[in-house]
């Protein structure tokens, strides 16, 4: 994965420093069992952000869908609000294979590529507008845990746009509790989680429609504005599923930026 600090040197000249998070997540259904795990490494500076995230089903679940994912995202910070620029997802799933390419430009403009392209984009599919005011899934996880690592409030609403679906995702509520699991201990802060879908689904989407009750804790450290999340359930009819942390590392890298430009007296 291609580090931040590479990107950046070539823009700045200033001191800066970057986090380095290498997390991975259990899966559960049922509350008990195992479904899957997750991957993410993400490295955030005041600049810019590099997100990457794998996940591989297991255990009960490859007996129905045998699922694996690779997904990463890219993009700046601009006093504390994230814009994307780059989500790549490739999709292995039922003996299928999609990729799906994604960029946007300085005006917000989206160019995409999907092999194979989809067969129909939903009953209403989504709009430019929609596409244009929306971030991709792993950078409004970015978006998300910047603005509670900044603000420690459950609140935002965060429209994402993954080549297909349009969906609203929404923070409200909130409890600061202790935590202690998956190699991190502190604080967190609950946050009650809502999903809506908006456009680009069909009738037989309607299970992933609307989750009315959900919930994300992040975690809170004192000496970071980034709060990744430790734990995320959603309510299904089969009962629910949760991730939650199985292993928390983190890393401070202290940056001196340099140019080869030379300036004249």
């Amino acid at each position: 994965m291609r580090a931040l600090i590479v990107l950046a040197a070539l823009l700045f000249a200033t001191p800066a420093s970057a986090d380095r998070f290498a997390l991975t997540y259990d899966g559960f259904g049922l509350g008990f069992v195992p479904v899957g795990g997750v991957t993410v490494d993400a490295d955030v500076s005041d600049e810019g952000y590099d997100i990457s995230a794998s996940l591989r089903s297991r255990g009960i679940l490859n007996l129905f869908e045998r699922t694996n994912i690779q997904a990463s995202a890219s993009g700046v910070i601009t006093e504390g609000v994230v814009r994307w620029q780059r989500y790549d997802l490739d999709h292995h799933y039922s003996r299928k294979h999609r990729t799906i390419s994604m960029r946007a430009d300085e005006a917000g403009a989206i160019t995409s590529q999907i092999e194979p392209e989809y067969r129909t984009w939903g009953e209403p599919p989504a709009t430019e507008e929609e596409r244009r005011t929306s971030r991709d899934p792993l950078s409004n996880i970015i978006a998300m845990a910047i603005d509670v690592g900044r603000s420690r409030r459950c609140e935002g609403s965060y429209p994402t746009f993954d080549g297909r679906y349009h969906y609203l995702l929404q923070l409200s509520g909130g409890d600061i509790d202790d935590y202690d699991g998956g190699g991190y201990e502190g604080e967190v802060l609950k946050c009650d989680l809502s999903y809506t879908a908006v456009s680009g689904f069909n009738e037989n989407d309607s299970g992933r429609r609307r989750v009315t009750r959900g919930e994300a804790w992040f975690a809170l450290m004192p000496d970071t504005t980034f709060a990744p999340p430790v734990r995320i359930s959603t309510p299904l009819s089969a009962g629910g599923a949760t991730i939650r942390l199985a292993s928390f590392r983190r890393a401070i890298v202290d940056v001196q930026y340099s140019t080869d430009a030379t300036t004249t007296p």
